[in-house]
């Protein structure tokens, strides 16, 4: 390889990352040695170690010489948890990190084949041949849980509603759909150095590597592709659940599933526009998981309704083809920049991912230091408030800061600051990445209109204040029901206990954001106050591998001990829903009386999505199940041990 390409590759490089590489590599000390500063990054909202400045001339020297005589061959090995953990606090200066943060962040960078995976005690427990667990959705938890279950043994089937995988990476194609987490944390942690072509993946980049994992893990053959689950209902003599399923042809077919993991995911069910007039439009009305190669805004008036991630990804391609575009906001959002969004993997970072040993691991590791402490953020400081204070130091630091970056995307224009300053804390609302929007505002042929809509006329838009505008499309940027966790499936537990109807009195509740007392044998991934923001819990493939390890252990846990069925006692469910109730209470969510009207975090006063621990606990939690917590109940048949039966064996 030519040595100016490998120059130019280093020095675009993550040198902290690739110093901890090259310590790896090659047992030097001196890479050791070398210092790093502390800096801040995301607008205050988190932190981050750089090599000392007059230190990377240097270090790039030595990595270039390293990588220029090194062969491709270098053997890889996977560190003991000694020196893994010396090289983690050195990433941070020296450090100290804790036993339980050692426990958590040893799966980091994914040196293991499989960092977080459920496992058999001792050799695989025959099945009965009918045996089966049925995932819904092939997204990114439906084949989560499906990885899991391939490398156990155990067998299931994914019936997917759709034509294709992908779950809310195939329904959302609107213009410059991509995730808003850096593409290398955005991916499990058992698939290594997959070939992403921009630091923050486009749509069809993350659906393709879903499929990617489906073919690679053997998974893809076991879809169901329009297949629809409408409900199931739990045969308490059999421990069976009993499906309702819908095909392609819609025929009604039934299907008898030991375990039932429900995999449809937060954001499956799109919120409609709900507006008087709605019907008399004579315009297009697309939600924004409706967008496809059929609709343009080329040359419209268009309406872009919402600004929380998707009208903010998207306004900046809407604007540029449309004539004219309106903004409607409802409610200011924090809205920050991210370091290399928008931006290509270039030629010569995704050569060093590929060719330097060790580098890819130490990437994954480094960037999650700058969420590391987000539980700072949600708690309030009574003595900071005593003192005139808002919520606590950090978060009004972290305000102010947002605030600057605001005022300097819109060149200072005070009618628009005005309109832009939330009036709720950071966090206590998801915080959206900034794709331009702030920028979009200031062109010539686009207006943002906070006065709330009234209603639709045949041609337009009209607002409170009486004003109307003219348009001919109106794309809604609202988001989704997220309350709707398994709609519209209606599943049947014992006692004929209707979930849907269950939840609709309190809330959608669950143990561990997972489990219903009453339902044996079902589970929800990304279900009611199961996703972590505090910190540490990494992105959401992160956390969905935490889930799938833990429905899977609990699975194998429950044959092992020769039981059909597993569910969550009623005491453990009510006093795990007081806790996590009480635990929100303190937290601005709940607290900062600006965020909680309209916030999907929140539903009816009660925090509904996100789990209000700090990520240690939270990982304890989810380390393994605790039995205590459930009831066993059943026999399961299990096989004789045959020359068939016994050559079932983990995956490599």
């Amino acid at each position: 390889m030519d040595r100016d390409f490998i120059r130019k590759a280093v020095e675009e490089a993550d040198l902290n990352a690739l110093r901890l590489a090259l310590l790896q590599a090659t047992g030097d000390p001196e890479y050791a040695a070398i210092p790093v500063n502390r800096i801040e990054v995301r607008a205050g909202a988190g932190t981050t170690y750089v090599v000392a400045a007059e230190h990377r001339e240097a270090l790039i020297d030595m990595a270039v010489a390293f990588l220029s005589d090194t062969p491709e061959s270098h053997l890889r090995t996977v560190p003991s948890d000694e020196h893994l953990r010396h090289m983690m606090e050195l990433v941070a200066g020296g450090e100290p990190i804790s036993d339980k943060d050692f426990d958590i962040r040893k799966p980091v960078p994914a040196f293991d084949a499989y960092p977080r995976c459920a496992n058999w005690s001792d050799e695989p427990v025959p099945l009965p041949e009918d045996f089966q667990v049925v995932i819904v959705g092939a997204g990114f938890s439906g084949l989560g849980m499906a990885v899991q279950l391939e490398r156990l043994g155990i067998p299931y089937v994914i019936y997917e509603r759709r034509s294709e995988i992908g779950g809310t990476w195939s329904i959302n194609t609107y213009p410059d759909a991509r995730v808003d987490t850096p593409s290398a944390m955005y991916e499990f942690s058992f698939e290594k150095l997959y070939p992403w072509t921009e630091h923050f993946a486009r749509q069809a980049e993350v659906r393709a590597y879903l499929e990617h994992i489906a073919r690679k893990f053997r998974v893809f053959e076991k879809i169901r592709f329009n297949h629809e689950i409408k409900g199931g209902r739990f045969d308490e003599v059999v421990s069976l659940w009993r499906l309702d399923i819908v095909d392609g042809t819609g025929t009604r077919v039934s299907v008898a599933a030991n375990h039932v993991i429900s995999a449809s995911g937060l954001f499956s069910t799109p919120r409609a526009l709900s507006v008087e007039g709605i019907d008399q439009f004579e315009g297009e009305i697309v939600h924004s998981t409706e967008w496809d190669e059929r609709h343009s805004a080329s040359g419209k008036a268009v309406a872009v309704v919402g600004n929380g991630s998707t009208g903010v990804q998207l306004l900046g391609r809407i604007s540029d083809d449309a004539k004219q575009t309106y903004v409607f906001q409802r409610t200011p959002q924090w809205i920050s920049p991210r370091e290399r969004y928008g931006e290509a993997m270039s030629s010569g970072d995704s050569w060093l991912r590929q060719n330097m040993p060790y580098y890819w691991n130490w990437t994954r590791y480094t960037g999650t230091l700058p969420v590391l402490n987000l539980y700072q953020f949600l708690v309030p400081d009574p003595e900071w408030q005593a003192s005139g204070g808002l919520i606590n130091q950090p978060n009004d630091a972290l305000r102010e800061a947002m605030t600057q970056y605001i005022v300097q995307q819109v060149e200072g224009r005070a009618d628009l600051v005005e309109q832009l300053v939330p009036q709720h804390a950071p966090f206590s609302r998801r915080l959206i990445v900034d794709n331009g929007w702030y920028r979009s505002l200031l062109k010539q042929d686009v207006e943002l209109v906070t006065a709330p809509i009234a209603r639709l006329t045949r041609t337009g838009i009209v607002t409170a204040d009486g004003a109307e505008r003219k348009v001919d499309m109106i794309v809604s940027a609202i988001g989704f029901s997220v309350e709707k966790y398994v709609w519209p499936s209606d599943y049947v537990g014992r006692d004929g206990a209707h979930l849907q109807e269950r939840w609709s009195k309190d809330g959608a509740r669950a143990y561990l954001g997972m489990m219903i007392d009453g339902f044996p044998n079902f589970f929800v991934l990304y279900g009611p106050n199961s996703q972590s923001v505090s910190g540490g819990g990494g992105t959401i493939p992160t956390q969905i591998e935490m889930w799938t390890k833990y429905v899977a252990q609990l699975i194998v846990d429950t044959i092992e001990r020769g039981h059909a069925a597993v569910e969550v006692t009623p005491a453990a469910f009510e006093g795990y829903n007081e806790r996590m109730d009480e635990a929100a209470t303190g937290l601005i969510w709940l607290t900062d009386t600006q965020s909680t009207d309209r916030n999907y975090y929140v539903k009816d006063g009660r925090l509904q999505v996100n789990m209000p621990w700090h990520y240690q606990v939270w990982h304890e939690m989810l380390a393994k199940p605790d039995l205590s917590d459930m009831t066993l109940s059943g026999r399961l048949t299990i096989q004789p041990v045959t020359e068939s039966t016994s050559s079932i064996r983990l995956s490599a």
